[in-house]
């Protein structure tokens, strides 16, 4: 069970994909029992959010909260927050090998996501790029979608009114109608 199960799940349900939904199923597909979150001030030129692993029993967080740990920035605004939150949860899906559990690992990470991309990604570095995936493919369902996509090609919606309905930041309406999406999705969910 894991990340196709999850999208599967989203797929019979309608915008706005309530989080505590996706919370739920991921905890039940994962076997994790809770995942708290926390809010800080970060610096958002540089992440966002991040997720700790109760693995990582070398982070204060993990200690302090005793396990799963997903950090936002606490000036997010809701759409943000939604989005960063998910994209966050979707590492519960992450190979070991993927995981930026130590100190040197995570900044090693932020700097491949600030620089430019080196001939041979890390493992790290492909799973931020998937989580962002994965969680734009289960915040919107397939059929929603493709209407979404016909009406705009139409000129019957806008970006804004596509990011409203599903709470997600503007800027990334136009990743859901891009020609790579369907082959992106399609190699997340292969087995």
């Amino acid at each position: 069970m894991g990340y196709k199960d999850l999208y599967n799940f989203s797929q019979s349900l309608e915008p706005t994909i309530s989080r505590r939904k996706l919370y739920l199923k991921v905890c039940e597909l994962s076997g994790i029992q809770v995942i708290k979150t926390v809010k800080t001030t970060l610096d958002e030129e540089i992440t966002r959010g991040f997720y700790l692993s109760a693995a990582n029993t070398d982070h204060h967080l993990v200690r302090l909260m005793g396990g799963h740990v997903i950090v936002l920035s606490r000036a997010l605004n809701y759409c943000w927050e939604r989005f960063v939150y998910t994209k966050e949860l979707m590492h519960v899906f992450d190979d070991p090998k993927e995981a930026s559990d130590t100190g040197d690992a995570f900044e090693a990470q932020l700097d491949e996501l600030s620089g430019p991309a080196g001939p041979s990604p890390s493992p790290q570095y492909n799973a931020e790029i998937l989580a962002f995936w994965k969680a734009l493919a289960v915040l919107c369902p397939e059929s929603d979608r493709k209407a979404f996509r016909e009406q705009r090609r139409r000129g019957q919606i806008a970006d804004y009114d596509i990011a409203l309905k599903l709470r997600i930041p503007e800027r990334y309406v136009p990743r859901l109608f891009e020609s790579r999406y369907d082959r992106i999705l399609k190699d997340i969910l292969s087995p």
